[in-house]
Order: C-alpha cells, then structure tokens, then sequence
C-alpha cells in the first residue's frame, strides 16, 4: 500500500514556487524563509516566518524593547529597540507572513529606514511572503542566499534552488533515488548525544539534489525520549526518505 502523501505549493522569498510532497509520517509542518540583498547602499539578510512571529521580541527577545508601528497598504513595519539600545529590529508584519531584518545597535534614523523600506517590495499571500528590490531602487542590487525550511516535530526540511546550491552539494556520487540523488552526511552532535543516536537514522542530515531543487531532510529528536527507538525500527522514516519530493520553479 503506498504512502498517503499531502502537497504543500510555496512561496520563496524571491517570488519562486516551491512544491513540497510529503507523506503524513512526516507530520505537520510550519514554513520559514530567508533572503539577503547586496548592492549599493544595501547589504541586509531577511528572516520570514508565519504571521504574529515578531510579537515575541519584547518579551523574550529584546526584554522591554521599544515599540513603533507605520502603517503600510497591506501590511504594517514593527520597529523594536533594545531599551539598552544594543539591537532593534524592523518587521513587515503581514497577515500571513513577516519578514525581519535585524541591526546591530540603534534603530536606523528615519531617513535610513526610509531608504531601506522604499528599497525592497513585500507582498503577502497565503502561500507565503515575498520579499524583493524594488525597481526603483536602481541597478545592482542581487538577490541571493534563498532558502524555505519547513520545521516540524518529525522532520526538519531545508530547500533552496538547485543552481545556487550546486557548490555546496557534496563531490562525490550520491545513490540514486527516482530523479534525485542522495548523500548521508553525519550531523554535528556532542559525544553523548552522538552515543545515544548511534545506528539510528537521527545521526544522520539526508541530502537530496534533483534537476530543480537541493533539500535537507533531517529528523529531530532528544536522546533518551521513549519513542526513539521505535521511531528508527519503524518504516516512518524509510516511507519520508523515499517519498518526499520537492521541486523548485523560478
């Protein structure tokens, strides 16, 4: 009997559409996003994440931070302020997404922030985020560095677009599964947690290369919770491994 697999249809922050076919072993997932921007006058790295993501900074993130909200057609901009004034952060704060960008200091003057602001476009959908430069921003600036994680309690996925990410794949043959080839590479773990995850399938980060897309599939646990061996002598893990497929479309 073959899996019952679930599609989830993307949105990079680039504007790519990015398909992800999962089985239910996998479980559910919630989806994140990152890009950066160089060119003049603009070197910044984004972060994307479900709506109402940024509400956390003032209590956990940045205790006690100033707070300042402009309202935008579509969105709102969350300006926050460390109140030692060591970090703020600016967030497009959508209905469905946001993005943020963090400094390393005090908030950026008005008229710096204004620069930023009328140098990219964000647009909010269901299916995610986009965040891109602005025509008007001028020539030169490069979009790079875009990825989609989907981050859930089985499984962690990791998707960027095959020619960005054809440099960091590894140099030596993968096995081949259906259009995709795949290489084990063991995780960075500490000695304990390494001991404990011995010959399970938790050790290892799964990479997958296929004519579109480049993905990492690792399966997060805790050394010592009950169901760890069991979830490695189960088929759950074999069924996400050889059904999973994405596909990345610009």
């Amino acid at each position: 009997m073959g899996a019952t697999m679930a599609q989830a249809v993307l949105r990079a922050a680039d504007g790519a559409r990015v398909t992800v076919d999962l089985p239910e072993q996998a479980g559910g997932l919630e989806w994140y996003g990152h890009t950066r921007m160089a060119g003049p006058r603009l070197l910044r790295a984004y972060d994307l994440a479900p709506a109402g993501q940024h509400k956390v900074i003032p209590g956990k993130i940045l205790p006690g931070a100033r707070r300042e909200v402009r309202g935008r057609r579509g969105y709102d901009l969350v300006l926050y302020e460390a109140a030692d004034r060591s970090r703020s952060c600016l967030v497009w704060a959508g209905p469905y997404h946001e993005a943020t960008t963090w400094f390393g200091g005090p908030a950026p003057r008005p008229a710096v922030l204004d620069e930023l602001t009328t140098s990219v476009l964000f647009r909010d959908s269901r299916q995610g985020a986009t965040l891109t430069p602005r025509r008007t921003a001028g020539p030169g600036i490069r979009q790079y560095g875009t990825f989609v994680v989907g981050m859930g309690d089985r499984l962690v996925v990791m998707i960027r677009d095959a020619k960005a990410a054809k440099d960091g794949l590894p140099e030596w043959r993968g096995a081949r599964l259906g259009e995709a080839e795949v290489w084990k590479e063991r995780l960075d773990l500490d000695p304990a947690t390494r001991a404990a995850l011995a010959g399970t399938p938790f050790e290892w980060r799964y990479v997958y290369a296929t004519g579109t897309a480049a993905y990492t599939v690792v399966f997060p646990t805790r050394p010592g919770r009950d169901e760890t061996r069991g979830q490695a002598t189960g088929a759950a893990v074999d069924t996400v491994l050889t059904t999973i497929r994405v596909r990345w479309s610009a």
